[in-house]
């Protein structure tokens, strides 16, 4: 998977966080002075453990995400029969946009000064602005010329989303903490579209159209991340903590289901299974005005890339057989919340 340029801006802000945090460290006396005996050992101390600092917060606000999630299929094809016709690729690329806005819950448990635990719930509060965009190339003699267009407008939409993870911090100094933790994010995107206009850019004959105002496809996409991070926390003074994480999946799982409601015998359903990888970046501040209220504002940046197998049939359940199909969705979104913490 080609990875994103972000990745290096990820480590340049860990490596700038690392640097602030950084600075000597000192020992206490080993030795005090007894009552007029002289000097005396300290007794040895037992070996450190964590603090329980057991803690919590709760903060709600809004989120603000652009992007899409793109998916596309193409040879090879196999028919119900089991023959295998071989070609280009691709065929068909369909771009759902994600501009939307969202509501987020955010908690965190802090259990100690090693171990803590955060949960985010997110839920859409209106419907992406863009048109899906649907591409067909149909001619095997020239498959790079654009064949059928379409635009169609987000009639209906919902999104939801949990992520949640478990972080232990290893390295602690100066106002620095740096930590790793193992995580799992849920997404769920869920579209209505009514089509707006088809035509043929290379003039082939029958394709154009004009919607009518009704729904003529549906899409659904679910997305399972379970994934490794590595981020830190720098506490710039009391009121001031910032936060930076990259975190990697290497075993993303991806199904979807296109249903284009106005073909023939009751319409086409295309199911896909596909599994690949995903990047993720965050970076955020909090800000303190009061032992127990704060406010936080955050960037966070996703790109996945999945590929698999899309299983086709008719609404009355005539089978088309399989075809190989790819997606990836590019998420970027910033958010700002208030919080309290007890």
């Amino acid at each position: 998977m080609h990875t994103p340029s972000s990745s290096r801006i990820a480590a340049l802000g860990l490596g700038v966080i690392l640097a602030a945090g950084a600075g000597p460290a000192t020992a206490a006396d080993g030795a005090v002075l007894g009552a007029g005996a002289g000097p005396v050992s300290r007794p040895a101390q037992a070996p450190g453990t964590s603090v329980n600092t057991a803690k919590s917060s709760l903060s709600i606000g809004p989120e603000l995400m652009s992007g899409d999630t793109t998916y596309r299929i193409g040879y090879p094809a196999v028919d119900p029969s089991g023959a295998v016709y071989h070609g280009y690729f691709p065929l068909s690329e369909l771009v759902w946009p994600l501009d939307f806005w969202l509501v987020r819950l955010d908690g965190r448990v802090t259990v100690n000064d090693q171990w803590r635990l955060n949960a985010t719930i997110k839920k859409d509060v209106s419907t992406p602005g863009d048109d899906m965009e649907d591409s067909d190339w149909l001619t095997a003699t020239n498959p790079a010329r654009l064949d059928v267009y379409s635009e169609s407008e987000v009639s209906s939409f919902d999104a939801f989303i949990v992520d949640t993870d478990i972080e232990w911090s290893f390295l602690r100094r100066n106002g620095l903490s740096v930590y790793a933790g193992v995580g799992y994010l849920y997404q769920n995107f869920d579209y209505e579209a009514e089509i707006l206009n088809q035509y043929s850019p290379s003039g082939l004959p029958g394709y154009d159209f004009d919607g009518d105002g009704r729904v003529a496809i549906t899409y659904e996409m679910t997305y399972s991340i379970p994934y490794l991070k590595l981020g830190t926390d720098l506490q710039v003074n009391p009121n001031l903590s910032l936060e930076g994480s990259i975190a990697y999946s290497p075993i993303v799982e991806a199904e979807d289901t296109d249903h284009h409601l106005l073909r023939e015998y009751g319409g086409k359903i295309s199911s896909g299974d596909m599994d690949g990888d995903a990047f993720m970046l965050d970076i955020s501040g909090r800000y303190s005005f009061t032992p127990t209220i704060f406010m936080e504002a955050g960037f966070q940046f996703m790109k996945i890339e999945v590929d698999g197998t899309q299983t086709q049939k008719y609404g009355w359940g005539i089978p088309l057989g399989t075809i190989d199909e790819e997606a990836e969705s590019t998420q970027t979104s910033g958010f700002l919340s208030i919080g309290y913490m007890f």
